[in-house]
């Protein structure tokens, strides 16, 4: 049972809850969706004040969002193996 908790936390988004779609990495090391977090950030662009959900780093300038790779052939590969009972698709 602890496996699949690991799983599911290592591949599910802390914004929206499901499994990460197009992930990316901010510096802090969390990852999220790139939607969820680019929507959470222009919330607060005004401000320019841009912040970790999870731990609430805050970053002086916009980070720079790219897909991390790794993370989402993971995911694709856990899913594609038919390890369905660790992630429902």
């Amino acid at each position: 049972m602890e496996q699949n908790q690991l799983d599911l936390e290592t591949f599910s988004c802390s914004i929206c809850l499901d499994l990460l779609k197009d992930p990316v990495t901010i510096p802090c090391g969390h990852s999220y969706c790139m939607n969820c977090i680019k929507m959470l950030w222009d919330k607060y662009e005004q401000k320019k004040s841009y912040h970790c959900p999870q731990c609430r780093h805050t970053f002086t300038q916009r980070p720079f969002l790219q897909k991390n790779t790794m993370l989402a052939l993971s995911r694709t590969l856990l899913t594609f193996t038919g390890e369905k009972n660790l992630i429902k698709v």
